[in-house]
């Protein structure tokens, strides 16, 4: 698959993700941790070549792989799109968390 064939695939997915889940452009901007304006660029494919930080926390913002989000997989998640995106968030806390707060399991 093309790179620009991708950047199409991520801009579609994207804005029908975000439609079927009644976000707004700020709605993903703020669980993606970019601008509104950035999230309106990649899903119109007027950013020819997002970063993979910005994609993927895209991808966590919808509740999709970044596989999925890429057109490169047609498999979508089993969980919910929210409990998925919950799920992403609380990860990344946890493996951002000082070292004196990790368990032993760590």
């Amino acid at each position: 698959m093309s790179a620009e064939a991708i950047v199409t695939a991520i801009a579609a997915r994207m804005r029908d993700l975000r439609e079927a889940r009644g976000l707004s452009l700020q709605d993903v901007a703020d669980r993606a941790g970019i601008a509104k304006s950035h999230v309106w660029q990649i899903e119109q494919g007027k950013s020819a070549n997002p970063t993979i930080a910005t994609t993927v926390g895209i991808a966590r913002a919808l509740g999709v792989s970044l596989d999925y989000l890429a057109g490169l997989s047609a498999a979508q998640p089993d969980l919910h799109p929210e409990a998925l995106r919950i799920a992403c968030e609380v990860d990344a806390l946890l493996r951002g968390r000082p070292p004196a707060l990790s368990s032993a399991k760590d």
